[in-house]
């Protein structure tokens, strides 16, 4: 048998050994697991909640001074391309346009009378700008504020207040630059001149189906269409079977576009150049 000295000494031992591994196995917990055994979600950073910044008063600016850049282009193209068609059209690759890089064209009406369309940009979240052509139908609106403007006249939610309608001149004076804004004003006097004949053409023939012959003035169709400004259009000659008619522009002196559409007595000419259409309802301009 061991001595109880002994005994006494082992014991010791063993109770000391035993309280060093529990207070080792205690401040390993408490550091936590080593490095390698961190979940990857716990390191993983917290996504952003920021809210998205509002562009500066440049940046807003120079968005809305694209916008307005293509649709002013796009009133351009729609009238160029009626002038040679009769009709306008959706197809921005038709017309031949392209928008600016970060403009969207978003088309709200369209008909053989006219056409309305918004456009945005990819800098401004819940503005636009509207533009429109003929008078078929109200003015657009813009998204944010609600503004409407005047035919060919681009209007947008920018800042700045919509511009004031111009005020009605005198009667017995000749009105001056008023609607200097549209974008039909800036157009080639050839191109609106034969808007008008096309669309006199489209009267026309409203006109014949209602009355069994066709109009021998422009009066009685003032409701179906009005003329671009600084055009006139005369009738030249017209019965139940045929018509003849001529446009001229103020900005276009001693030079016109005319057309015809049936049996006519005389195919009508051109004032400076003398040109004549061969092909009836196409109307043919003086360069």
């Amino acid at each position: 048998m061991f001595p109880a000295t002994l005994c006494r000494g082992l014991l010791a031992t063993v109770t000391l050994g035993s309280v060093a591994c529990s207070d080792l196995a205690l401040r390993r917990s408490a550091k936590g697991p080593p490095a390698d055994t961190i979940p990857e979600a716990a390191s993983s950073p917290k996504p952003s909640s920021r809210p998205r910044e509002r562009p500066t008063a440049a940046v807003e600016n120079a968005a809305f001074a694209e916008i307005r850049h293509t649709l002013r282009r796009l009133v351009a193209a729609e009238e160029n391309f009626f002038a040679e068609n009769g009709t306008y059209s959706d197809e921005l690759s038709l017309i031949g346009l392209t928008p600016d890089k970060n403009t969207t064209i978003r088309f709200l009406w369209l008909s053989r009378d006219g056409w309305a369309a918004s456009g945005t940009h990819a800098a401004l979240a819940d503005k636009d700008c509207v533009v429109f052509v003929g008078q078929a139908q109200a003015a657009p609106t813009t998204l944010k504020f609600v503004r409407s403007g005047k035919e060919g006249v681009t209007i947008c939610d920018d800042a700045s207040p919509p511009p004031p309608p111009p005020a009605a001149p005198p009667a017995k004076l000749k009105p001056t630059v008023a609607d200097a804004g549209s974008a039909l004003d800036l157009l080639d006097p050839r191109v609106v001149m034969k808007v008008d004949l096309r669309n006199l053409a489209h009267s026309q023939e409203t006109y014949f189906a209602m009355q069994g012959s066709y109009a021998r003035r422009t009066e009685p169709m003032a409701l179906q269409y009005l003329w671009h400004r600084d055009v006139r259009v005369k009738i030249l000659a017209a019965d139940d079977q045929s018509w003849a008619a001529k446009a001229t522009h103020a900005r276009f002196p001693g030079k016109s576009c005319v057309i015809w559409f049936g049996a006519v007595a005389q195919r009508p000419a051109t004032d400076a150049q003398r040109r004549q259409e061969n092909r009836p309802g196409t109307p043919v301009c003086d360069d």
